[in-house]
């Protein structure tokens, strides 16, 4: 059953807040036509929600995926358990976990401190349980080998979230989202069925990367942040941790890292894979939060849709503006019509018929061929505005359905029926599939981008964000695929070529 949002944010129109309807409207327009794939935003502005709007399928009570955007929320707890005087972030790490701790500690990792940690300075060049293969990830941060002192260099390092989330559900022996809402959260309204992914051995929540809440759970989060911990007269976490949290703490190459916060030209962000983002403009008391899959479009389309915002829309905020209806009603009605554009292009090819529902025989030169696909077989099936992709592999036989011009909903093949999922613990990695069934909803379209080849898109829906890219080229009597998965932990096997022939 859907939970009831508590303590909403009110909405009002963007000129009662200093923004342009108009501008606003363009802005969305440009990231549209730009092909970026969103599924949601909401400008807040003087804790008022200006422009909000949801791309179908997805809708405003859906639970998210916030990936990285997760490290803030860690480092909110932090804060809170400073202010309780159950820790000092100058600590060292180590000193909180004697029974994690080999007998020859590296006296690199001894050194490093709570703060290190929230300022991404471990003495490791990257995550530590990507580097020892043990379920225990809290264990292989004090037993990995570093490489260089701590607290000396920025280094993007989630088994540092990772472990810093493990000492706050320690010291307030819950798990941290229920630590958050025993704090305040609760009384902001953030989402009762809110829920955080587990690590791998399930004994500690990931929330490096794994925090699946509401959109404008993320927005209430990232109010609190903008006014420094405070909610409606109430000082949830102490502003003076949250001046530091959110401005530079540390060098990273571009405009700093604060605790677990990104600096920024106009303030601090939450910044989270493919697009889970809240940039927060402490100047202007405004909010542009967003959810969405960028992961499959080119390296820094994510920056551009940032600066493009800070262009068109922020550049002309005042304190009031005249209201224009009609422009107000265009982006109401623009906002409420919002979906995920299928793949653009032709809906037919004359090559169509010489391909639909023939069979190819794929070519495989064995296990060790680089970035090969190791099909045995392929076949198309075309109508009018649909088709179905058939591939068979080692495993089994499998089918794709795709719209032309149109998305089809389905389960993606191979995954488990959402059934099968029901009462089962969300553990989301790598990992864990065999051990936990996944349902892997989706929608998938296609289009032929030239005379000769047909593109077919596929967006993960469900706990994952992510994007799987199949192109296919004909002739009259062979296909080339090729298939690239942007996504983390899914469709590791689709990624690569592979070339076949018309079976005789």
């Amino acid at each position: 059953m859907m939970s009831i949002e508590r303590n909403p944010l009110p909405m009002v129109s963007p000129e009662s807040v200093g923004l342009d309807s108009g501008a606003i409207l363009a802005y969305l327009k440009k990231l549209e036509h730009h092909g970026h794939c969103m599924h949601g935003f909401i400008i807040l502005r003087h804790g008022k929600i200006a422009a909000e709007g949801y791309y179908a399928p997805h809708k405003q009570e859906w639970k998210h995926r916030m990936y990285s955007t997760s490290k803030s929320f860690v480092s909110v707890a932090i804060g809170m358990l400073q202010d309780e005087g159950k820790l000092s972030i100058y600590d060292t790490i180590a000193s909180y976990f004697p029974e994690k701790l080999p007998k020859d500690l590296h006296p690199y990792i001894a050194r490093a401190t709570i703060r290190d940690l929230l300022r991404m300075s471990t003495p490791f060049h990257m995550t530590t349980y990507k580097v020892l293969q043990d379920e225990d990830w809290i264990r292989t941060f004090f037993e990995c080998q570093p490489n260089h002192l701590p607290g000396q260099v920025f280094n993007y390092d989630t088994s540092a979230t990772t472990t810093l989330t493990a000492l706050v559900e320690k010291l307030s022996g819950m798990e941290i989202l229920d630590y958050l809402r025993s704090k305040g959260f609760g009384e902001m309204g953030f989402s009762e069925d809110a829920i955080c992914v587990k690590t791998q051995d399930g004994k500690v929540s990931w929330a490096g990367s794994g925090i699946l809440c509401t959109l404008r759970d993320m927005a209430k989060f990232a109010q609190l942040c903008l006014h420094m911990g405070e909610y409606e007269g109430k000082q949830l976490v102490s502003k003076e941790y949250m001046q530091e949290a959110t401005s530079k703490q540390i060098e990273n190459g571009a405009y700093g890292y604060g605790y677990q916060f990104w600096c920024g030209e106009h303030g601090f962000s939450c910044y989270g894979m493919g697009g889970q983002m809240a940039y927060c403009i402490p100047e202007k008391d405004l909010i542009f939060a967003m959810t969405a899959d960028m992961q499959g479009q080119p390296a820094g389309y994510i920056d551009w849709a940032e600066h493009l915002f800070y262009d068109m829309v922020l550049s002309g905020i005042e304190e009031v503006k005249k209201e224009d209806p009609e422009q107000l009603s265009q982006l109401r009605e623009y906002c409420q019509n919002l979906q995920i554009a299928p793949v653009s292009g032709d809906k037919d090819s004359a090559m169509a018929a010489l391909i639909n529902r023939k069979k190819y025989v794929m070519d495989d030169f064995g296990p060790g061929t680089p970035a090969a696909l190791h099909l045995k077989s392929l076949q198309v099936d075309l109508e009018e505005d649909q088709g179905v992709l058939r591939w068979e592999q080692e495993e089994g036989t499998y089918a794709l359905n795709f719209g032309l011009g149109k998305h089809i909903h389905q389960n993606f093949p191979g995954f488990a029926d959402k059934a099968e999922t029901e009462g089962k613990p969300v553990i989301i990695y790598m990992d864990n599939r065999s051990e936990v069934p996944t349902y892997l909803p989706c929608i998938t379209s296609g289009a032929w981008k030239s005379a000769h080849e047909l593109q077919i898109t596929c967006y993960s829906i469900g706990y994952y964000v992510g994007t799987l890219k199949i192109n296919l080229a004909f002739t009259e009597d062979t296909v080339t695929i090729r298939m690239q998965s942007f996504c983390e932990g899914i469709w590791t096997d689709y990624n690569g070529f592979q070339s076949g022939f018309i079976s005789q």
